[in-house]
């Protein structure tokens, strides 16, 4: 039988005693391991004792009997190697080493490879008492492993032979391949080289192999050159080389000493380190914006909060003043009240829109509108020892830009020179409407025409020169480290010329610093804005029949009874899925208004999704709070839809809803 060698020897002397007194939990754990076909012990109690397998007897033909030795003493030789695993399965914690160990097994001719396995094995009471070894044999696996090893190197050594004089793999390789002597002069190029470079051997004979590395580079490209010539191999150098026509690529290069030659193969990684470096752009540019966000936070809550104490204290006022009876002053305190809330919802959108990261999104804009809705964040990025002067044009004329970004620009400007007058001083922001001759200014060629002017000047320390001449530089700063990224010149910059317009700055030391914004007059009329929707000709619904879909009940009452107040007959619902059975059961509607965030799983953009599919021509508003990509282009392109940002006014709500109904 299996375990007759157990049950025959004689257990009294060792630390498990009589086999007649193991405990359950060991007799089950000893029948496991004898219907085990892998060679496997059991190792039992405090002092390791062992009760293997037959298979597991031969692992170690030197020991004669392993019954209820230590584990730790059969195993001394190995025992630096397996030990810290056997304690990890003691403390509970299962493992397979898959790092073979080397025995002479009699069921092997020769050395014999085996990976070990540890499983911890509990009592009646749930502790650890032991493990189970169980030892695989991956001396097949471990041969083919050494065969593969001995092909790849024999290849390897004909391939290092075989290449100097291998014409065909020389040209067709797509990499760039090299032979320089010890005293860098280009021997031999294969095709790749000319195609990624421009260079032949014969046009490198004026050419130094060491002045095409671009200068930044030379230092690192030195030292490699170096260990070269010493002897050693050099892998994954990376400089950028110059082209035939002038311009830089970047290259990956490996290189080995192969006699009195030295043997390169360089890859060309110019795409991959221009998606990498727009991709830690795009990570600058945003752990930028968030950081003038912060320090915004502070000056925004106290903004808000006096917002707020208005609101409230009119709020309270109105509440006693109604309960008393009075009606004196009401119309004061519902216009506190108003403005405050006015205000507070101008902030948030000038918040918000600074924070949103999309593509630009042009539109035609008065600039001194937006220059003054945007103060509140300018006062609060200068600080209360800054004053702003504004000098704005009496008329401006109309610009296409987009705001967002238009605001994001000017709060860099105003930081930048916050820091260049040592958070003290004046700055004065101007717009002008400039008509220009075909001309050059500061490096920028301008077309003949008609453009508005906004020039951020301060009164700071100026820059000189060299540095003037890098300021549009992206990553240049002259700030203290962590005190800026030297992205905020470049974003400006970037986003000026992707507008259509031009910038320069004008600066000397101790002279201050002049920045002009450029942009071509927009030859249209200014669009209506949501404060002018109210002025449509229409005063009153005519029984308009409109689905109301809002998930926040009180708001929802007060739409729906602003709605009901101008002549619309309104239906409700609170959800998706109410929404799309309302539809079924009533619709069509003349309008439907959802909340782009409704519970239950199902958003907004679905339920407009799947009422379009019913009808196509459906009229959409969408409503939301949210200002990160709210909707789709392709959705909020169709004819018939619109989106308005919360929060707006209840007045601008109706108005809006007039306006696309009569559309």
């Amino acid at each position: 039988m299996a375990g007759e060698h157990i049950t025959r020897f004689d257990w009294g002397p060792t630390p498990l005693g009589a086999l007649t007194q193991w405990p359950p939990s060991l007799r089950v754990a000893v029948d496991i391991m004898l219907l085990s076909p892998f060679p496997c012990a059991l190792v039992w109690g405090r002092a390791l004792t062992l009760i293997p397998n037959r298979s597991y007897m031969a692992l170690l033909p030197g020991v004669k009997q392993s019954l209820g030795m230590r584990f730790d003493l059969l195993w001394h030789e190995e025992w630096p190697r397996i030990g810290p695993w056997v304690f990890q399965a003691l403390e509970g914690r299962a493992n397979f080493i898959d790092a073979p160990i080397q025995l002479n097994s009699h069921e092997h001719d020769g050395p014999a490879w085996f990976a070990f396995g540890y499983a911890p094995l509990r009592d009646e009471q749930g502790a650890v008492a032991g493990l189970l070894h169980t030892a695989i044999d991956n001396t097949a696996s471990m041969e083919q492993v050494r065969q593969w090893r001995e092909q790849a190197q024999g290849f390897e050594h004909q391939v290092g032979q075989y290449l100097p004089s291998s014409d065909h793999l020389w040209r067709m390789a797509r990499d760039a391949m090299v032979v320089v002597s010890r005293e860098l002069t280009l021997l031999a190029a294969n095709e790749a080289w000319q195609r990624v470079l421009g260079w032949d051997v014969q046009g490198m004979d004026t050419v130094a192999l060491v002045d095409l590395v671009h200068p930044g580079d030379r230092a690192e490209v030195r030292l490699a050159i170096t260990d070269l010539l010493q002897g050693k191999a050099v892998h994954e150098v990376e400089s950028r080389l110059k082209h035939r026509d002038g311009h830089y690529c970047w290259m990956c290069w490996s290189a080995r000493s192969q006699g009195d030659v030295l043997v390169a193969v360089g890859r060309d990684i110019t795409q991959e380190r221009s998606s990498i470096v727009r991709e830690a752009q795009g990570l600058l540019r945003d752990n930028q914006r968030m950081e003038i966000v912060g320090q915004l936070a502070g000056g925004m809550a106290h903004e808000m909060n006096n917002l707020l104490a208005g609101v409230g204290g009119s709020l309270e006022l109105l509440q006693r003043r109604m309960g008393q009876g009075r009606m004196e002053r009401i119309d004061e305190y519902v216009h506190v009240a108003r403005d405050s809330v006015q205000r507070a919802m101008a902030l948030t959108h000038r918040l918000l829109a600074f924070a949103r990261s999309q593509p630009l999104q042009p539109r035609p804009v008065n600039v001194n509108t937006l220059l003054l809705e945007l103060k509140p964040l300018v006062h609060q990025a200068l600080g209360p020892d800054f004053d702003v002067h504004w000098q704005l044009d009496v008329a401006p004329w109309p610009i296409r830009v987009d705001c967002a970004q238009l605001e994001i620009a000017m709060l860099h400007l105003c930081s930048n020179a916050r820091d260049a007058a040592a958070e003290q001083g004046v700055l004065t922001v101007r717009t002008s409407n400039e008509r220009l001759p075909a001309r050059t200014l500061h490096g920028e060629s301008i077309p003949a025409g008609d453009y508005v002017a906004i020039l951020v000047e301060d009164g700071g320390t100026g820059m000189p020169a060299e540095i003037l001449s890098r300021a549009f530089e992206p990553f240049f700063t002259t700030k203290p480290k962590g005190r800026g990224s030297g992205l905020g010149l470049a974003m400006v910059y970037g986003f000026v010329h992707q507008s259509g317009g031009h910038v320069w700055i004008e600066s000397s030391p101790s002279d201050g610093t002049v920045v002009t914004l450029l942009f071509a007059r927009y030859p249209g009329d200014l669009p209506a804005s949501d404060s002018d929707i109210r002025a449509c000709e229409r005063k009153r619904g005519n029984g308009e029949r409109i689905l109301l879909v809002d998930d926040q009940l009180n708001l929802r009452a007060l739409m729906r009874e602003v709605l009901v107040d101008n002549g619309f007959e309104v239906h409700e619902a609170g959800d998706a899925v109410q929404a799309l059975a309302c539809y079924e059961q009533d619709g069509p509607y003349d309008l439907v208004i959802t909340d782009i965030g409704l519970p239950g799983g199902m958003s907004g953009r679905q339920v407009g999704k799947a009422i379009r599919q019913t009808r196509a021509t459906q009229k959409m508003l969408f409503i939301t709070g949210y200002t990160e990509q709210p909707l789709e282009r392709s959705l909020l392109g169709k004819p018939g839809t619109a989106l308005m940002l919360k929060p707006f006014s209840l007045e601008n709500l109706v108005g809006k809803v007039y306006q696309m109904l009569d559309e």
